[in-house]
């Protein structure tokens, strides 16, 4: 059976907060854009549908929204999120923010706030 890639889009949100963090955190976002690529991406590729993604690094966070960690990629790493919605309908992830573990619940509700606008407007992201 071929494996059907997926499409990643980024966020302005995004975006705007990954350029943060490489200043102020480059070794954070290294580490969760690693895990994206080698533990995340690899699996979703893998996957019958995207909630059936598992790994150490990963986090489920509801409405199909994913949080994926600095986790085995060094030590002495800041709690970081990166998050993102895997539309299984579009082959799409969706990379919707990445931020501190300290503000997840601030950032949870901006993550949902953000999916709610590319469920009503696909052009967003």
């Amino acid at each position: 059976m071929p494996l059907l890639e997926w499409h990643i889009r980024p966020t302005p949100e995004f975006i705007r907060t990954t350029q943060t963090y490489e200043k102020k955190h480059p070794d954070e976002l290294a580490a969760t854009l690693a895990n994206l690529q080698e533990r995340y991406l690899p699996r979703l590729r893998h996957a019958r549908h995207p909630g059936l993604v598992h790994a150490g690094c990963l986090h489920h966070e509801g409405r199909g929204i994913i949080a994926i960690d600095q986790h085995g990629q060094g030590p002495h790493l800041r709690e970081t999120r990166l998050y993102a919605y895997p539309d299984d309908r579009t082959r799409t992830l969706h990379l919707l923010l990445i931020a501190d573990k300290s503000t997840q619940k601030r950032d949870l509700r901006l993550v949902y706030e953000l999916l709610d606008h590319l469920r009503t407007d696909p052009s967003h992201g």
